[in-house]
């Protein structure tokens, strides 16, 4: 991470909304159905699939307060959106607790497209049964290009528990890895192609892309149903 961040100085910027090392942690809570369908969909490679998550980005401490937001990711045959609404974050708190009810009874005018994410939130909670299922955290450096085209995103400690807490901003409450301590994980993100001269650096240093999906590790590093699954006691259909 260094000897990137190092070669790609005269290049990059800090990422605007973070703090002024570029620095902010992640608190995520994921959901999944009963049978681990989110977890089997993706292994699978399933079309087109739909995931939520709470998440707290920030601290006390950082350039801007924690934020909260409820998101739902969806892969559909190859192209990923993210439909996400914004929360205070005690809101998303009591929301990542199992009080859906919270964003029916929030004293705010939704606007259209929030009206129809809501819908959706509780069309995937009531008729498939979508509920917590594990917590992550992790530290991200984020790091861009000047004109905003580019973003490269470093996540270090990244943790993960099943026993689900009440989120906290920057929670520290997490003990199991779900990669090794020292190792982290690089995400590059372009409006667009990427640049020639950053794919030209990846050349140079051997950088391949991988696919990797946190979710999915941590499930299986840490959610004793998805390990009964595996273990071939309980397989899901």
């Amino acid at each position: 991470m260094a000897e990137i961040e190092s070669d790609l100085s005269d290049r990059l910027v800090v990422d605007s909304l973070a703090s002024e090392d570029g620095c902010y942690p992640i608190v995520t809570e994921y959901f999944e159905t009963p049978d681990r369908e989110c977890y089997w969909e993706k292994n699978r490679r399933l079309a087109s699939r739909r995931k939520i998550r709470v998440r707290i980005y920030g601290n006390g401490g950082g350039k801007i307060p924690p934020t909260g937001f409820i998101e739902i990711k969806h892969k559909h045959f190859g192209v990923g959106a993210k439909r996400r609404l914004f929360l205070p974050v005690d809101e998303a708190i009591e929301f990542a607790k199992g009080n859906y009810e919270i964003l029916k009874h929030s004293k705010r005018n939704w606007s259209r497209s929030q009206r129809m994410i809501i819908a959706e939130l509780f069309d995937l909670i009531e008729r498939r049964r979508f509920g917590p299922a594990i917590q992550l955290r992790y530290d991200r450096k984020a790091l861009m290009t000047p004109d905003g085209q580019l973003r490269i995103t470093f996540d270090t400690q990244l943790m993960c528990r099943s026993n689900l807490l009440a989120l906290e901003p920057d929670d520290s409450r997490f003990e199991q890895y779900i990669i090794p301590a020292d190792k982290s994980i690089l995400e590059v993100k372009s409006i667009g192609p990427v640049p020639f001269w950053f794919r030209e650096y990846g050349g140079e240093k051997g950088l391949v892309r991988r696919s990797f999906s946190k979710f999915c590790t941590a499930m299986t590093v840490c959610d004793p149903v998805l390990k009964e699954q595996l273990n071939g006691t309980d397989i899901a259909a």
